[in-house]
């Protein structure tokens, strides 16, 4: 007796992180691998793994993500899970603004709204029609990690196995005959997910950038991820029996993007339709500048004076410090556009306001000054080295010759000694507390504001409109001895 078969494949890609070149090739493979599976008889999903946009588009960044949406919806996804890239650099009203543009599902099961509700226009969990009358059942899942930063946002994360296991029971309620998860929590988390909830059947994951070549097997349950940038589109197959739902097959593979096919003309025109809408945004004037203000990541430069004395301002401190990495270029005199500001400075960093030691300070300017952390690289920095301090309330003289950790030589904080036991009011951004890249060293405590989901673009953006045209920032603040 033949066995009623159903065969189902989810395409899927995570962490494209807007490469438009590769993204136009692996909508076209996508597309045109998508009719031979269905001309096979195949059901075929197409899903994406969170992080398809990035801040460095400048329609991406401009806009939070919004402008970014026809693309997706251009490449015909079915569905997808909401990335980092969004949720923690622009908070929850950009999530809820990208996904009421999408002509797909948007989820995110575990974060919730200050109401402790759901984020308006994203879902947790939705059910899928399969032929037969069979049903797939999915649960999003966004990056579990983080939670202080979402705490800023007033957003609250949930525990992962305990509501997928809840969520879960919940579709085979509803009558889904598998169950997967869309994940964005990384490698680690899946495979903690895949080992606590055999019940499951299909788990499709980015965030961790992992390449799968041929996925996972964990407690019965298959882990696929495809790697990062468009490289590869992932597949997996699933065979069920069309009369009782069960799986009886599931294999995982990536395909390697062909480099010679041809570029998806729908794709070309959604970027083409962004850029167009975010042209007439980025022209907008902001203000004057009465002179040029240059960008050097490794010396006291116009750009990083300003940027530092405006959060000073900003955020009523004593002194101010930033990474002269979140500045990407200078800005010509005269008239500055958004689009100018932009190309400038487009960095996620919120700003805050800590209470720190003058020992802390101190530490955090040699840190600054050791080349083996200026001039390291991180993703973050979208391409630019940490750079040095860039100060504002403090003078610095510094012996560059000097051994690590020994190269400051005094400091004034308006004028006066910095005393190693005195608090001060110190402005910065999240950026200058990384453990990674950062300079400073703090306890959570010790941070008494985070403006959010202000980025520092807008900080300048607002000091420029109020102050136009902007006078020349006072220099002479990092001294160098002979």
């Amino acid at each position: 007796m033949n066995q009623n078969l159903l065969q189902i494949t989810i395409l899927h890609t995570n962490d494209m992180h807007g490469r438009l070149e590769a993204m136009n090739r692996l909508s076209s493979f996508a597309k045109r691998l998508k009719a031979e599976l269905q001309a096979q008889g195949r059901q075929v999903f197409f899903w994406d793994a969170g992080d398809a946009a990035d801040r460095r588009l400048g329609f991406c960044g401009v806009t939070k993500g919004a402008a970014f949406v026809p693309l997706m919806n251009a490449m015909h996804y079915d569905l997808q899970v909401m990335g980092n890239a969004l949720s923690l650099a622009y908070g929850p009203k950009a999530m809820s603004a990208y996904a009421e543009r999408a002509a797909f599902p948007v989820l995110a099961a575990n974060i919730l709204g200050a109401d402790r509700q759901l984020l308006p226009g994203l879902q947790s969990h939705l059910l899928l029609p399969l032929a037969g009358g069979r049903k797939l059942g999915v649960i999003g899942l966004t990056v579990a990690d983080f939670a202080n930063i979402y705490a800023l946002f007033d957003c609250h994360l949930l525990e992962t196995i305990p509501l997928v296991r809840e969520k879960a029971a919940a579709l085979r309620r509803e009558g889904a005959d598998v169950v997967a998860v869309l994940s964005h929590m990384g490698i680690k988390r899946d495979r903690e997910l895949a080992g606590a909830l055999p019940e499951l059947d299909v788990i499709v994951g980015g965030h961790s950038h992992t390449t799968l070549l041929q996925g996972e097997v964990l407690n019965g349950v298959i882990v696929a991820q495809t790697g990062q940038y468009a490289e590869h589109l992932g597949r997996v197959d699933l065979t069920l029996d069309a009369d009782t739902g069960r799986v009886l097959e599931r294999s995982a593979e990536l395909l390697k993007v062909p480099r010679d096919i041809v570029s998806d003309p729908a794709v070309q025109a959604a970027v083409a339709a962004a850029e167009a809408e975010v042209q007439t945004l980025n022209s907008r004037p902001l203000g004057e500048l009465r002179t040029a203000l240059a960008a050097d990541h490794f010396a006291e430069c116009g750009m990083g004076n300003w940027t530092a004395d405006v959060l000073r301002e900003r955020m009523d401190a004593e002194a101010a410090m930033v990474c002269g990495g979140l500045l990407h270029t200078g800005l010509a005199a005269g008239v500055v556009t958004l689009g100018d500001l932009d190309a400038a400075c487009f960095t996620t960093a919120n700003p805050q306001l800590s209470l720190v030691s003058g020992a802390q300070i101190l530490a955090a300017l040699e840190r600054g000054l050791d080349p083996e952390r200026s001039q390291a690289v991180y993703p973050s920095f979208r391409g630019t080295p940490v750079g040095i301090p860039q100060i504002s309330g403090m003078q610095v003289w510094f012996d560059p010759e000097a051994p690590t950790g020994k190269r400051v030589q005094r400091i004034l904080v308006n004028g006066q000694p910095l005393q190693a036991g005195r608090q001060y009011r110190l402005a910065h951004t999240d950026a200058e507390t990384q453990s990674e890249s950062g300079y400073l060293q703090l306890d959570p405590a010790q941070t008494i504001q985070t403006e959010v989901p202000t980025i520092v673009r807008e900080t300048l953006e607002d000091d420029l409109r109020r102050r136009s045209p902007l006078p020349t920032p006072i220099t002479g603040r990092w001294i160098q001895m002979d």
